[in-house]
This record gives structure tokens, sequence and C-alpha cells, in this order.
């Protein structure tokens, strides 16, 4: 096994619901023991953490108190701009769909998706090489 294939992945997780935010952080805990998760509970936190370390992976909800997923985005980009990101909603409809992908901004995914869907995606991201091996 590689070196790149040993080392941690940060991942940030975005979240303002303290539910929401315990089931994604259990779907990439149980999906891959190398992720290292952090949790902020607003924008305003996310952003703090963004400024202080490079994440792997971002993963943020859309509605959080202050500014809107999008928003909080597009700023955590200007601070890490080839972060990856993965924007979850409750609330999906095509208007955001739409702004999102005219933003080429991240990954778009109900909150409805399955745990399984969930970490397949966080994978693919977090570890493609291993996953270009495993097929």
């Amino acid at each position: 096994m590689g070196i790149a294939q040993c080392e941690y992945r940060s991942v940030l997780l975005v979240e303002d619901s303290e539910v929401d935010a315990y089931l994604t952080y259990n779907v990439l805990q149980e999906s891959e023991p190398k992720i290292a998760v952090e949790i902020a509970s607003t924008a305003e936190e996310g952003l703090t953490k963004v400024r202080k370390r490079p994440y792997d992976l971002l993963i943020c909800d859309y509605r959080l108190p202050g500014m809107n997923g999008l928003s909080f985005l597009k700023l955590a980009r200007k601070i890490r701009a080839t972060m990856p990101v993965i924007l979850l909603t409750g609330y999906p409809s095509q208007e955001l769909e739409a702004q999102v992908i005219h933003h080429g901004l991240c990954t778009y995914l109900s909150k409805a998706v399955d745990a399984q869907t969930l970490s397949r995606v966080i994978k693919e991201v977090l570890f493609p090489h291993e996953l270009a091996i495993s097929v």
C-alpha cells in the first residue's frame, strides 16, 4: 500500500442542524476510517476553519444561518480554490440545481440521499485512486 493510501483525509462539515450533522458524520465515519471530520454549525465558523487549514473535502448545507450555502461556497472557494465541495439540501429544486451547475461550484445532493450513495460520492472525491484500483 502506497503512502498516499495511508493518509487521512480531512473533511469539514458545515451544518446547522445537530441531527443532520450527526447523521452525515456517521456516514463519513462508517464509510471510511481514514476520514477525519470537523464540524462547523455556521457559515462564519466554516470560513474561519477554511482560512486556518486546507480540507480535502467540504460538505455544506444549503440553508445556513446568516448566509446560504452557495454564498458560503463562493467565499470558501476564494480562500481554497481547488477544494472539492458537496452541497446538501433538504429543499432540492431545479432552480438551485441550475445555480449550482451555472457556477460549477460543487456536487449537489438532496439530504434525502441514501447513506450508500452519499458514501460512494464521498469516496469518489477523497479516494479516486483507490476506486480506480478496485475497479
